[in-house]
């Protein structure tokens, strides 16, 4: 099972294979993820063959992260866009293995990349509230939540972060949200 697991992670990686050359990403010494800082995700965006990339923040404790995590990847079948998973906590943390558990048995070629240890600490919270605040553009309401979309476009910058407020109550209907506020962006 675990020479399985180390075969899929080798797979996996090829799906960024190509960014983490061009923008020479490092790989975690603690789990088979790419470590990331906004400016490599501006690099993976400008890398991309799609016109656009998404980043998606997920936390394995977080609910909605999870209920929203398959509707999030079909925006691939767009054909426009890039998905990524941001993985928020701690490369040490112990959940973390939780979050790569889950987001593999969604899907099985999910792209998935977790935030630098050494840039951004280790309490998920505190992770969280400081890369949001970094890759939030002035003109949009910066909340440290989770379960963010986070679309650039092929050059690299930030078209949208959305919140909580872009579900308008209606938070458990993803596919909704997503028609309304992102399929518009990417047209």
């Amino acid at each position: 099972m675990k020479k399985l697991l180390v075969s899929l992670s080798i797979l996996l990686s090829f799906g960024i294979q190509a960014q983490s050359e061009q923008c020479n990403l490092q790989q975690s010494k603690f789990i088979s993820a790419t470590t990331v800082d906004k400016e490599d995700l501006i690099c993976i965006a400008k890398n991309s063959q799609k016109p656009y990339t998404i980043f998606y923040t997920l936390a394995s404790w977080c609910g909605p992260c999870r209920l929203h995590l398959p509707d999030t990847l079909d925006l691939e079948k767009t054909g426009m866009v890039d998905v990524f998973v941001l993985l928020v906590e701690a490369e040490q943390d112990q959940r973390i293995n939780n979050a790569i558990d889950f987001i593999k048995y969604t899907d099985e070629k999910v792209k998935y990349v977790v935030l630098k240890d050494e840039l951004y600490g280790t309490k998920v919270g505190k992770r969280n509230r400081k890369f949001v605040t970094e890759i939030t553009p002035p003109n949009f309401e910066n909340i440290d939540d989770y379960s963010k979309v986070i679309l650039m476009d092929k050059s690299g910058n930030t078209v949208y972060v959305s919140n909580w407020k872009d579900y308008n109550k209606d938070w458990k209907n993803s596919k909704k949200m997503y028609e309304n506020k992102i399929i518009p962006l990417l047209k």
